[in-house]
Order: C-alpha cells, then sequence, then structure tokens
C-alpha cells in the first residue's frame, strides 16, 4: 500500500506552494502510471507464455512493447527527478523484463564474428518481396540483391512466379539457384512462398498449411556433408489494408466516437482471428523440429514480434536469433507507418551452427526490408 506523509514539523498552510504541489503529485498522481505500466511491463514478459487462444489481451501487450518501453524509460526518468522513489520500488518486479527488452533492441558491438578458414559457411537471405508490386522495377531490383549477394540459399515470400519468370534479370537467377521447393498460398494462388538454393534439395515439404495467404516449407538441403533442414515461414498475417490504416489514421483526427468502436471492434476481430491461426502454425513448426534429425535453420515473414507466443514456441530452447546475437537496436523489417515491427526472423540451431555475419538490408523494393545471414556449420 503506498502512503502519503507529509513533512514533520512543518503545518500544511506554511509550506511553499510549489513543495505541496510535488508533494501532492508524488503521493496522489505518480501511483497511477506507475502501476499501469507495472501491469503493461509484467504482461509484454508474460505473453510469450500465455497462448493467444487462451487470453489474446496479453498479446497485443507483446505487440506494443517497444512504445512501452519508450514510456517506462521516460517515466523512470521522471521518477528520478522527482525524486519518487516509493514509486520506483513498485517497479522492481520489471528487472525480470531485461532478457526481452534485448530481444527487442539488441545491444551487441559487431555485426560480425571472426570466420575459421576451415569452417564451412552458409549464406542465407529471406526476404517478403511484397509480390513484386510495391515500386517500379521491384523485380529487377530483388534480382540484383540476390546476385550481388551470393548467397547460397533464398528464402522469399510473397513470390508471384510469373512475374518472376517474365523479368529478365529475375529469370536468369534460375540458372543460379537450380533446386527449389515452392509452396503455393491456395490451390488457385499466384501468391507464393520459395525457397531457391544453390546447393542440392533432397527432400521437401509443407511444414504448415496455415489458411489464406500463408504457407510454411521446409528444405532439406545437402551443404558439403552435411544437410540442413530450412523451413521458410509466412505465418498469417494481421491483413491490415490500405483503408484499414487510413481510418486507423483518421481515429486520432477526430473521428465520431460510434465508428472508433466500431473499427476498432472490427480490427480487433481480424487481428484476434490472425493470432489464433499463428499459433496452430507456430505449433506445427515446432512439431517438426522436434521431429528433424538434420540441423535446422528456420527464416521468414512470422509476423509477430519478439516479445510473442509464436516466436517464442518457434524459438524454444534449441534455437538462437541472428538479430539476437549481432544485432544493434530496433531492427524493424515492416516499414510501412505507423506499423514499424520486427517480425522477420532468422532462427538458427544453437548446436548447429555459430552466426558470423547479420544484416538487414535497406533496400525500398518492397514493404520489408530484407535479412541476411552468414553461419558457420559445426561439426
Amino acid at each position: 500500500m503506498i502512503r502519503c506523509q507529509l513533512q514533520k514539523g512543518n503545518s500544511y498552510g506554511k509550506w511553499p506552494k510549489t513543495e505541496r504541489f510535488f508533494s501532492l503529485l508524488k503521493c496522489l498522481i505518480f501511483p497511477v502510471p506507475t502501476l499501469l505500466l507495472l501491469v503493461a511491463m509484467l504482461g509484454a514478459w508474460a505473453c510469450r507464455f500465455v497462448a493467444p487462444s487462451d487470453f489474446m489481451p496479453i498479446a497485443y501487450l507483446g505487440l506494443g512493447f517497444p512504445l512501452i518501453l519508450i514510456v517506462y524509460i521516460i517515466w523512470v526518468i521522471i521518477l528520478v527527478i522527482f525524486g519518487a522513489w516509493r514509486q520506483l520500488l513498485l517497479l522492481l518486479p520489471t528487472v525480470i523484463c531485461i532478457p526481452i527488452m534485448l530481444d527487442t533492441f539488441p545491444i551487441n558491438i559487431s555485426s560480425k564474428s571472426a570466420i575459421d578458414a576451415n569452417a564451412k559457411t552458409f549464406k542465407l537471405l529471406t526476404y517478403n518481396v511484397g509480390a513484386f508490386l510495391y515500386r517500379k522495377n521491384a523485380t529487377s531490383g530483388i534480382a540484383k540483391l540476390i546476385e550481388n549477394g551470393d548467397y547460397d540459399v533464398v528464402c522469399l515470400q510473397e513470390y508471384i512466379e510469373f512475374r518472376a519468370k517474365e523479368n529478365e534479370e529475375f529469370s536468369k537467377l534460375f540458372a543460379v539457384y537450380p533446386y527449389s521447393t515452392v509452396g503455393n498460398m491456395t490451390v488457385d494462388s499466384h501468391n507464393r512462398v520459395v525457397t531457391l538454393s544453390k546447393h542440392k534439395i533432397v527432400r521437401s515439404g509443407v511444414a504448415s498449411k496455415g489458411k489464406a495467404n500463408n504457407r510454411a516449407i521446409y528444405s532439406d538441403i545437402v551443404v558439403g556433408n552435411d544437410t540442413i533442414r530450412v523451413i521458410n515461414a509466412h505465418l498469417a498475417s494481421n491483413h491490415i489494408s490500405y483503408t484499414d490504416k487510413q481510418e486507423i489514421d483518421s481515429i486520432s483526427h477526430g473521428m465520431k466516437v460510434d465508428k472508433v468502436k466500431d473499427k476498432i471492434h472490427t480490427l480487433d476481430k481480424k487481428v484476434s482471428n490472425n493470432y489464433v491461426i499463428r499459433e496452430q502454425m507456430a505449433n506445427d513448426i515446432d512439431s517438426l523440429m522436434a521431429h528433424t534429425k538434420t540441423k535446422v535453420i528456420v527464416c521468414g515473414d512470422f509476423n509477430d514480434v519478439p516479445v510473442s507466443y509464436v516466436y517464442h514456441k518457434i524459438k524454444g530452447d534449441r534455437m538462437s536469433v541472428a538479430n539476437e546475437e549481432l544485432g544493434w537496436g530496433y531492427n524493424y523489417t515492416f516499414r510501412e507507418a505507423p506499423f514499424y515491427f520486427c517480425i522477420d526472423h532468422i532462427l538458427y540451431q544453437t548446436d548447429g551452427f555459430d552466426c558470423l555475419d547479420y544484416e538487414r538490408l535497406k533496400v525500398p523494393y518492397s514493404d520489408h526490408y530484407p535479412s541476411m545471414m552468414q553461419f558457420s556449420i559445426k561439426q
């Protein structure tokens, strides 16, 4: 219980006005935001353990964690300035949130590790290409990115095959990457996930079907004396349309209360349904990995943030994350305002690989940024 005491030896009427104001501020006003931030921080920490299908509201705290963390840091600074030490003590339990802070805002001095000259290395790119429609000449730009990167494996989401084959620069890549696994999002859809490889693919299949425009596929790729299972995942999108974005923006510019309520309800239903689909897809991928005897890499567009149930379900205890190992700061990969989220990930089996290099590539060809990682394969 928070107790508010007046200074001894002073009568209330003799206090300077500013001193009375700050005393009331600390005793009556500060506890409210402090307690709200305590609940928000601990809720965000807990969301990785609670499935969205069991308790949906906690998933939203994970989604909003970057903003919550910024507000939290500002509030702690304010409490220190005003000497509100009791409020700071209330926030002490939030020290358990340090791991998810570092998941969201990793702090690594270098994005590269030393490469053993004798080690077998492996370079991978993952990229949601936005159906090659984000801008003019996007297909050619993506083709040059892949060609210049000299990747062993390229995992693409929202890949439209006929647009790739119609483009002269991209069609040349099929000679460089003679092996591929393609997963249609639906039976009659052109929207696909594809894994392109310079190395032989000896086995492939569907890791999870999801619903509508979502799939996860796997490819067993022979690299030297090793077989590596690469899971290319495009988990269920929240399907926030351009119209939705405009209406979200209009909420902050005086939309009528009834319309605000209706829009929030519609968006909540849409987002909640897709949280559950992602949860099911994550369970499928986790089950596949549990029965996989080869080294495993999981990458792609998860449509979920590092502070989420889906992310931690796939990561488990066996996987490491490229961004967490070698990233710096808030490496958001979805770049459409105002939804600057880190939702594209590269996870790798901890006892199978060492992370040598990681980079988020700031290129303008899609509404996502691609991510690149170079591994060395442990023997």
